[in-house]
């Protein structure tokens, strides 16, 4: 994607010069940087040196662009989310299973943690053991079809819970401040991220319940944003 060009004719003399420059990003809807094992979104600065009689001199360097976002721009990624399941008639297993989880919101920042509350009556003859994923999903569009891809970021499991009891687990879930952003308005590729929470009932299928999971850039500190302002003082980007 070629977002903007600079041009100019001037002539320089023999020797070393320094061309300061700055330029603004477009005021676009433009997708995040993001590198995954089946494609990726890169943005780069070009510069080129023509020299009559010689063939014109390039250098190009890549920079990370992150989509501004925040919680408040987005009204749904602040509704509560919440989700209720019972499981019955498992085989090889008599009674039932059921849970209710909830959690704060849809949208997180990265390094953000995510406090997964989950009332869980098992009405079973056997333990559960409740387990938490929070998984990636990225779908690759191509011309012919689309390609999709998993990568589990956190996993965790919680203690077991007794035939015939009931008991409202509480789980902290950290989001790595490494993860790649939601990419959702991208026409080759989306970046989704899903937490899983679950029921281990042996010998039956575990009952499920998924929250979409929207991850922002995280915000930065007042010194680090300083820092970033004056990072490039006189050119660069």
């Amino acid at each position: 994607m070629k977002l903007f060009c600079l041009s100019g004719n001037n002539v320089i003399d023999q020797g070393c010069h320094v061309y300061p420059f700055t330029f603004q990003i477009p005021a676009e809807d433009l997708p995040s940087s993001f590198v995954g094992p089946s494609g990726r979104i890169k943005y780069t600065v070009e510069a080129v040196l023509s020299c009559s009689m010689r063939m014109d001199s390039k250098a190009k360097t890549e920079f990370t662009l992150i989509h501004d976002g925040n919680l408040k721009s987005y009204p749904i990624m602040t509704a509560p989310q919440q989700q209720a399941i019972e499981k019955k008639g498992m085989a090889f297993t008599s009674g039932s299973v059921g849970m209710h989880v909830k959690i704060a919101r849809m949208g997180f920042y990265q390094g953000e943690d995510i406090q997964v509350v989950a009332y869980i009556q098992n009405r079973s003859s056997r333990e559960v053991k409740p387990k938490f994923c929070l998984y990636r999903q990225c779908i690759y569009y191509a011309a012919d079809g689309f390609n999709v891809e998993t990568k589990n970021i956190v996993k965790e499991v919680g203690d077991p819970i007794p035939p015939s009891a009931s008991q409202t687990v509480t789980r902290t879930i950290t989001i790595p401040p490494d993860t790649s952003v939601s990419i959702l308005n991208c026409q080759i590729l989306t970046v989704e991220y899903i937490l899983k929470v679950y029921l281990d009932v042996k010998y039956a299928i575990d009952p499920k319940v998924m929250f979409p999971i929207f991850i922002l850039p995280a915000v930065p500190e007042p010194e680090e944003e300083q820092q970033q302002q004056h990072a490039y003082p006189t050119y660069g980007f």
